[in-house]
């Protein structure tokens, strides 16, 4: 699963870049667990860790090209997976230091910004969208 998901993000990309003109924006998906991993959840943590890494790298890359490569890290989202894999969730995202998870729509503007003309001179760059979970 860790493999085919990073294959699928760098093919994703590799086939997209044809076709996205100067000013055109990548905006990848990583995570709080990318940074602060939690023991159970290694293997999402690493996946996130190397969408991070990989976000970086592809600007280097496309920025002569005049594209943007950017990513999203977000905290504790409540999403219909949480009670669906969860056993209990009356404590999640209360670790946040805003004390609860985000709801979806609060990550919108996150995204809806990086790939704005708003953000013509930011690349390479993660946004934390944690609560207040400091990142590097």
């Amino acid at each position: 699963m860790l493999r085919t998901n990073l294959y699928a993000l760098f093919w994703l990309s590799k086939m997209a870049l044809p076709h996205l003109p100067a000013g055109g924006s990548i905006i990848n998906t990583t995570s709080v667990q990318a940074y602060k991993p939690s023991p159970h959840l290694l293997d999402y943590a690493t996946t996130k860790g190397a969408i991070a890494t990989f976000t970086q790298g592809l600007a280097q890359m496309v920025a002569e090209r005049g594209v943007r490569v950017n990513a999203v890290a977000p905290g504790p989202v409540w999403t219909p997976l949480i009670p669906a894999t969860l056993p209990e969730t009356a404590e999640f995202g209360k670790q946040s230091p805003l004390g609860r998870p985000a709801q979806p729509a609060e990550m919108a503007p996150a995204y809806v910004f990086l790939a704005s003309d708003r953000a013509s001179y930011i690349t390479a760059e993660v946004v934390n969208a944690t609560g207040g979970t400091p990142l590097p």
